[in-house]
Protein backbone atom coordinates (compact mmCIF):
# COMPACT_ATOMS: atom_id res chain seq x y z
CA UNK A 1 0.00 0.00 0.00
CA UNK A 2 1.34 3.44 -1.09
CA UNK A 3 2.20 5.48 1.82
CA UNK A 4 0.60 9.50 1.65
CA UNK A 5 2.98 11.56 2.19
CA UNK A 6 2.31 15.40 2.68
CA UNK A 7 4.69 18.10 1.17
CA UNK A 8 3.12 21.04 3.18
CA UNK A 9 1.67 20.64 7.02
CA UNK A 10 2.26 23.17 10.21
CA UNK A 11 1.86 22.64 13.33
CA UNK A 12 2.68 26.06 15.50
CA UNK A 13 2.29 27.37 19.49
CA UNK A 14 -0.35 30.56 19.56
CA UNK A 15 0.74 32.71 17.37
CA UNK A 16 -0.08 35.58 19.32
CA UNK A 17 2.20 34.46 21.70
CA UNK A 18 4.79 37.35 23.02
CA UNK A 19 7.65 34.60 22.49
CA UNK A 20 10.08 38.10 22.09
CA UNK A 21 9.47 38.13 18.28
CA UNK A 22 5.97 38.94 18.42
CA UNK A 23 6.43 42.41 17.06
CA UNK A 24 8.36 41.47 13.86
CA UNK A 25 5.82 38.64 13.39
CA UNK A 26 2.95 40.87 13.45
CA UNK A 27 4.77 42.88 10.82
CA UNK A 28 5.26 40.56 8.77
CA UNK A 29 1.41 39.36 8.83
CA UNK A 30 0.14 42.18 7.98
CA UNK A 31 2.64 42.67 4.53
CA UNK A 32 0.99 39.22 3.99
CA UNK A 33 -2.09 39.39 3.94
CA UNK A 34 -2.11 43.08 1.64
CA UNK A 35 -3.26 41.44 -1.29
CA UNK A 36 -6.25 40.45 0.15
CA UNK A 37 -6.10 36.77 0.04
CA UNK A 38 -9.06 34.98 0.53
CA UNK A 39 -11.07 37.97 1.63
CA UNK A 40 -10.16 40.58 3.79
CA UNK A 41 -13.92 41.50 5.44
CA UNK A 42 -15.30 44.51 7.07
CA UNK A 43 -16.64 43.40 11.02
CA UNK A 44 -19.74 44.97 11.46
CA UNK A 45 -21.14 43.53 7.69
CA UNK A 46 -18.68 41.18 7.12
CA UNK A 47 -18.24 42.54 3.48
CA UNK A 48 -15.02 41.96 1.55
CA UNK A 49 -12.59 44.85 1.72
CA UNK A 50 -11.61 45.77 -2.05
CA UNK A 51 -7.91 46.29 -2.80
CA UNK A 52 -6.56 46.08 0.81
CA UNK A 53 -3.06 46.31 -0.19
CA UNK A 54 -2.18 50.30 0.28
CA UNK A 55 -3.94 50.30 3.46
CA UNK A 56 -2.01 47.94 4.88
CA UNK A 57 1.68 48.56 3.46
CA UNK A 58 1.86 51.88 0.98
CA UNK A 59 4.72 50.03 -0.75
CA UNK A 60 6.91 47.40 -1.28
CA UNK A 61 8.37 46.58 2.04
CA UNK A 62 8.85 47.23 5.80
CA UNK A 63 9.34 51.29 5.14
CA UNK A 64 6.12 51.36 3.75
CA UNK A 65 3.85 49.56 6.70
CA UNK A 66 1.05 51.50 7.45
CA UNK A 67 -0.32 52.14 11.16
CA UNK A 68 -3.65 50.43 11.34
CA UNK A 69 -3.51 48.90 15.13
CA UNK A 70 -2.78 45.55 13.65
CA UNK A 71 -3.27 41.99 15.94
CA UNK A 72 -4.13 38.63 16.35
CA UNK A 73 -7.75 37.54 17.48
CA UNK A 74 -9.47 34.57 18.27
CA UNK A 75 -11.07 31.77 16.08
CA UNK A 76 -8.59 32.03 13.32
CA UNK A 77 -8.32 35.59 12.84
CA UNK A 78 -6.32 38.90 12.68
CA UNK A 79 -7.34 42.02 12.89
CA UNK A 80 -6.89 45.77 12.11
CA UNK A 81 -7.93 49.01 11.87
CA UNK A 82 -9.07 51.50 9.41
CA UNK A 83 -10.49 54.94 9.62
CA UNK A 84 -12.58 53.88 12.78
CA UNK A 85 -13.53 50.37 10.92
CA UNK A 86 -12.25 47.21 12.43
CA UNK A 87 -11.80 44.76 9.50
CA UNK A 88 -10.62 41.22 10.03
CA UNK A 89 -8.85 37.78 7.95
CA UNK A 90 -8.96 34.16 9.28
CA UNK A 91 -5.87 33.32 8.69
CA UNK A 92 -6.26 29.68 10.04
CA UNK A 93 -9.75 28.51 10.09
CA UNK A 94 -11.99 29.39 12.49
CA UNK A 95 -11.91 25.98 14.56
CA UNK A 96 -8.36 27.49 15.72
CA UNK A 97 -9.51 29.89 18.97
CA UNK A 98 -5.49 30.50 19.91
CA UNK A 99 -4.62 30.43 16.19
CA UNK A 100 -2.36 27.03 17.05
CA UNK A 101 -2.15 23.75 15.78
CA UNK A 102 -0.92 20.90 17.51
CA UNK A 103 1.06 17.37 16.73
CA UNK A 104 -2.05 15.60 18.61
CA UNK A 105 -4.71 17.54 16.34
CA UNK A 106 -2.46 16.98 13.00
CA UNK A 107 -1.80 13.80 13.31
CA UNK A 108 -5.43 13.02 14.67
CA UNK A 109 -6.43 15.04 10.96
CA UNK A 110 -4.02 12.85 8.72
CA UNK A 111 -4.93 9.39 10.43
CA UNK A 112 -8.62 10.59 9.22
CA UNK A 113 -7.26 11.19 6.04
CA UNK A 114 -5.19 8.16 5.45
CA UNK A 115 -1.90 10.74 5.74
CA UNK A 116 1.75 8.65 6.87
CA UNK A 117 3.90 11.51 6.91
CA UNK A 118 4.05 15.33 6.67
CA UNK A 119 6.50 17.96 6.18
CA UNK A 120 5.88 20.82 8.48
CA UNK A 121 7.09 23.98 7.14
CA UNK A 122 8.56 26.69 8.65
CA UNK A 123 6.94 29.86 7.65
CA UNK A 124 7.79 32.93 9.92
CA UNK A 125 4.38 33.94 9.93
CA UNK A 126 3.50 31.28 12.19
CA UNK A 127 6.23 31.87 15.09
CA UNK A 128 9.76 31.49 15.59
CA UNK A 129 9.62 27.30 16.35
CA UNK A 130 12.74 25.70 16.16
CA UNK A 131 12.58 23.55 19.54
CA UNK A 132 8.84 23.70 18.76
CA UNK A 133 9.08 21.71 15.87
CA UNK A 134 11.62 19.97 17.04
CA UNK A 135 9.55 18.79 19.98
CA UNK A 136 7.01 17.77 17.44
CA UNK A 137 9.42 15.14 15.33
CA UNK A 138 10.65 13.73 18.79
CA UNK A 139 7.34 12.68 19.60
CA UNK A 140 6.13 11.71 16.07
CA UNK A 141 9.38 10.66 14.20
CA UNK A 142 7.45 8.14 11.79
CA UNK A 143 5.04 11.21 11.11
CA UNK A 144 7.09 14.54 10.97
CA UNK A 145 9.45 15.76 9.20
CA UNK A 146 10.59 19.01 10.15
CA UNK A 147 12.17 22.52 7.80
CA UNK A 148 14.55 24.72 9.39
CA UNK A 149 13.86 28.43 9.76
CA UNK A 150 16.03 31.48 8.94
CA UNK A 151 15.65 35.26 9.25
CA UNK A 152 15.94 35.24 5.38
CA UNK A 153 17.06 39.13 4.99
CA UNK A 154 20.01 38.13 7.24
CA UNK A 155 20.26 34.46 5.93
CA UNK A 156 24.34 34.88 5.10
CA UNK A 157 25.12 36.47 8.56
CA UNK A 158 27.24 34.09 11.15
CA UNK A 159 24.21 34.01 13.92
CA UNK A 160 21.46 32.53 11.68
CA UNK A 161 24.09 30.24 9.96
CA UNK A 162 25.43 29.02 13.69
CA UNK A 163 21.31 29.34 14.25
CA UNK A 164 20.39 26.16 10.83
CA UNK A 165 23.16 24.42 11.54
CA UNK A 166 21.73 23.95 15.06
CA UNK A 167 18.20 22.62 13.96
CA UNK A 168 19.76 20.46 11.38
CA UNK A 169 22.41 19.00 13.20
CA UNK A 170 21.17 19.53 16.92
CA UNK A 171 17.19 19.56 16.58
CA UNK A 172 16.94 17.27 13.99
CA UNK A 173 15.18 19.18 11.16
CA UNK A 174 15.52 17.48 7.76
CA UNK A 175 15.38 21.00 5.12
CA UNK A 176 15.52 24.86 5.28
CA UNK A 177 12.31 26.87 4.79
CA UNK A 178 12.92 29.75 2.82
CA UNK A 179 10.04 32.35 2.00
CA UNK A 180 11.13 35.60 -0.07
CA UNK A 181 8.46 37.43 2.28
CA UNK A 182 11.55 37.93 4.87
CA UNK A 183 12.92 40.53 2.43
CA UNK A 184 10.59 42.66 2.98
CA UNK A 185 12.36 43.50 6.12
CA UNK A 186 15.35 44.86 4.55
CA UNK A 187 12.48 46.74 1.35
CA UNK A 188 13.61 43.78 -1.21
CA UNK A 189 17.14 45.33 -1.72
CA UNK A 190 19.05 41.68 -2.65
CA UNK A 191 17.47 38.51 -3.32
CA UNK A 192 18.32 34.87 -2.93
CA UNK A 193 21.15 35.01 -6.01
CA UNK A 194 23.37 37.87 -4.37
CA UNK A 195 26.46 37.56 -2.39
CA UNK A 196 25.14 38.39 0.95
CA UNK A 197 23.19 35.06 0.70
CA UNK A 198 26.33 32.99 -0.66
CA UNK A 199 27.40 30.90 2.95
CA UNK A 200 23.90 30.09 3.72
CA UNK A 201 23.78 28.26 0.59
CA UNK A 202 27.46 26.93 0.95
CA UNK A 203 26.47 25.76 4.46
CA UNK A 204 23.05 24.11 2.96
CA UNK A 205 24.93 22.03 0.87
CA UNK A 206 27.38 21.21 3.33
CA UNK A 207 24.49 20.00 5.16
CA UNK A 208 23.43 17.87 2.54
CA UNK A 209 19.68 19.18 2.79
CA UNK A 210 16.86 20.38 0.58
CA UNK A 211 15.71 24.32 0.16
CA UNK A 212 11.55 24.86 0.27
CA UNK A 213 10.88 28.09 -1.58
CA UNK A 214 7.76 30.28 -1.13
CA UNK A 215 8.06 32.96 -3.84
CA UNK A 216 5.60 35.16 -1.32
CA UNK A 217 7.48 38.90 -2.01
CA UNK A 218 3.87 40.12 -2.74
CA UNK A 219 4.85 42.83 -4.54
CA UNK A 220 2.99 44.95 -7.46
CA UNK A 221 2.35 43.94 -9.43
CA UNK A 222 1.79 40.58 -8.15
CA UNK A 223 1.52 37.94 -10.64
CA UNK A 224 4.76 39.55 -12.52
CA UNK A 225 6.64 39.85 -8.91
CA UNK A 226 5.85 36.00 -8.57
CA UNK A 227 7.16 34.88 -11.90
CA UNK A 228 10.28 36.81 -11.92
CA UNK A 229 10.75 34.79 -8.34
CA UNK A 230 10.21 31.77 -9.95
CA UNK A 231 12.96 32.71 -12.77
CA UNK A 232 15.31 33.36 -9.76
CA UNK A 233 14.89 29.88 -7.99
CA UNK A 234 15.81 28.61 -11.56
CA UNK A 235 18.69 30.14 -11.48
CA UNK A 236 19.53 29.53 -8.05
CA UNK A 237 19.26 26.18 -9.35
CA UNK A 238 21.36 26.23 -12.00
CA UNK A 239 24.43 27.82 -9.61
CA UNK A 240 23.41 24.83 -6.86
CA UNK A 241 22.63 21.70 -9.06
CA UNK A 242 23.52 19.59 -5.95
CA UNK A 243 21.42 21.30 -3.80
CA UNK A 244 17.60 19.65 -3.99
CA UNK A 245 14.53 22.63 -4.04
CA UNK A 246 11.10 22.21 -3.90
CA UNK A 247 8.84 25.34 -4.55
CA UNK A 248 5.98 25.27 -2.13
CA UNK A 249 2.33 26.62 -3.32
CA UNK A 250 3.28 25.63 -6.89
CA UNK A 251 1.18 27.24 -9.91
CA UNK A 252 0.35 30.29 -7.26
CA UNK A 253 -0.08 32.17 -10.68
CA UNK A 254 -3.84 30.67 -10.23
CA UNK A 255 -3.90 33.17 -7.77
CA UNK A 256 -2.34 36.11 -8.50
CA UNK A 257 -4.04 35.82 -11.86
CA UNK A 258 -7.37 35.08 -11.42
CA UNK A 259 -9.44 37.27 -13.68
CA UNK A 260 -6.69 37.37 -16.43
CA UNK A 261 -7.82 34.90 -19.98
CA UNK A 262 -4.20 32.84 -19.84
CA UNK A 263 -5.00 32.07 -15.71
CA UNK A 264 -5.12 27.95 -16.46
CA UNK A 265 -1.81 27.53 -18.45
CA UNK A 266 1.19 26.52 -16.93
CA UNK A 267 3.75 29.05 -17.13
CA UNK A 268 7.31 29.32 -19.00
CA UNK A 269 9.31 30.29 -15.81
CA UNK A 270 7.87 27.30 -13.96
CA UNK A 271 8.62 24.51 -16.62
CA UNK A 272 12.30 26.67 -16.87
CA UNK A 273 12.59 25.79 -13.05
CA UNK A 274 11.79 22.19 -13.78
CA UNK A 275 14.31 21.98 -16.30
CA UNK A 276 16.79 21.22 -13.72
CA UNK A 277 17.01 17.94 -12.18
CA UNK A 278 17.27 18.28 -8.49
CA UNK A 279 13.74 21.18 -8.87
CA UNK A 280 10.49 19.55 -7.22
CA UNK A 281 7.51 21.50 -7.77
CA UNK A 282 4.76 21.40 -5.02
CA UNK A 283 0.99 21.27 -6.02
CA UNK A 284 -2.02 22.50 -3.77
CA UNK A 285 -4.67 23.29 -6.29
CA UNK A 286 -7.18 22.94 -4.34
CA UNK A 287 -5.86 26.41 -2.75
CA UNK A 288 -5.25 28.10 -5.98
CA UNK A 289 -8.49 27.64 -7.46
CA UNK A 290 -10.01 28.39 -4.21
CA UNK A 291 -12.57 30.70 -6.21
CA UNK A 292 -14.74 27.40 -7.53
CA UNK A 293 -17.21 25.93 -5.57
CA UNK A 294 -15.44 22.78 -5.12
CA UNK A 295 -11.60 23.21 -6.06
CA UNK A 296 -10.40 19.58 -6.96
CA UNK A 297 -13.28 18.97 -9.53
CA UNK A 298 -12.39 22.15 -11.45
CA UNK A 299 -12.25 21.22 -15.38
CA UNK A 300 -9.02 22.93 -15.98
CA UNK A 301 -6.91 21.69 -12.89
CA UNK A 302 -6.25 18.22 -14.64
CA UNK A 303 -5.46 19.77 -17.82
CA UNK A 304 -2.70 21.60 -15.49
CA UNK A 305 -1.12 18.46 -14.39
CA UNK A 306 -0.96 16.89 -17.33
CA UNK A 307 1.01 19.76 -18.92
CA UNK A 308 3.34 19.30 -16.33
CA UNK A 309 3.64 15.36 -16.60
CA UNK A 310 3.78 15.73 -20.73
CA UNK A 311 6.82 18.49 -20.12
CA UNK A 312 9.05 17.38 -17.05
CA UNK A 313 7.47 14.16 -15.99
CA UNK A 314 5.93 13.37 -12.92
CA UNK A 315 9.03 12.13 -10.62
CA UNK A 316 9.02 15.57 -9.70
CA UNK A 317 5.58 16.53 -8.39
CA UNK A 318 4.46 16.52 -4.85
CA UNK A 319 1.69 16.70 -3.21
CA UNK A 320 0.94 19.43 -0.63
CA UNK A 321 -2.38 20.05 1.36
CA UNK A 322 -1.24 23.16 3.75
CA UNK A 323 -2.93 21.74 6.84
CA UNK A 324 -4.74 23.49 8.79
CA UNK A 325 -5.26 26.05 6.52
CA UNK A 326 -6.11 23.99 3.72
CA UNK A 327 -9.67 23.55 5.68
CA UNK A 328 -10.68 26.71 4.92
CA UNK A 329 -11.18 25.68 1.23
CA UNK A 330 -11.73 21.79 1.45
CA UNK A 331 -11.51 19.32 3.97
CA UNK A 332 -7.76 17.32 4.22
CA UNK A 333 -9.73 14.34 2.43
CA UNK A 334 -10.89 16.38 -0.16
CA UNK A 335 -7.16 17.96 -0.51
CA UNK A 336 -6.37 14.71 -1.83
CA UNK A 337 -9.10 13.96 -3.98
CA UNK A 338 -7.38 15.75 -7.52
CA UNK A 339 -4.81 13.18 -7.46
CA UNK A 340 -6.95 10.09 -6.15
CA UNK A 341 -9.85 9.58 -8.17
CA UNK A 342 -9.41 12.68 -10.67
CA UNK A 343 -6.79 13.01 -13.72
CA UNK A 344 -6.89 9.87 -15.57
CA UNK A 345 -4.24 10.00 -17.99
CA UNK A 346 -1.96 9.42 -14.61
CA UNK A 347 -0.95 5.41 -14.43
CA UNK A 348 -1.05 4.22 -10.67
CA UNK A 349 2.54 4.65 -10.69
CA UNK A 350 2.56 8.14 -10.98
CA UNK A 351 -0.42 8.60 -8.70
CA UNK A 352 1.83 6.94 -6.28
CA UNK A 353 4.67 8.94 -7.01
CA UNK A 354 2.72 12.55 -6.68
CA UNK A 355 0.76 11.13 -3.16
CA UNK A 356 4.33 10.41 -1.45
CA UNK A 357 7.07 8.20 -2.99
CA UNK A 358 8.45 11.47 -4.69
CA UNK A 359 9.17 13.29 -1.71
CA UNK A 360 10.07 9.73 -0.11
CA UNK A 361 12.88 10.14 -1.99
CA UNK A 362 13.93 13.65 -0.20
CA UNK A 363 13.26 12.23 2.93
CA UNK A 364 13.32 8.71 3.24
CA UNK A 365 11.63 6.99 6.25
CA UNK A 366 13.42 6.25 9.37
Amino acid sequence: MTQIFDAHSHCFTPIGLDDGYLEQRLQQIQYHIRLGGMGLRRRHDHSVLENPAHILCAGDGISWLTEVDFRIGTFGRVEFTHHGEDYYLHLVPPHSHDLSATPEYITAEMDSAGVSRAVLQHDGIYGRLDDYLAECVARHPDRFVALAQVEEWRGGQPDQLHRVRHQIQDLGHSGLYFSTSGFFFVDFRFGINDSELDPLWELVGELGVPVHWYAAGLRLPALETYLVEVSEFAEWARRHPDIPSVLTHGLDNLRKGIDRPDRFTVPREILDYLQHPNSYLELMLHKMVWDHEFPPYHPEIPKLVETLVSNVGSERLVWGSDMPSCNEVVTYSQSLVLFQTQCPFLTRKQRAGILGENLARLYPPL
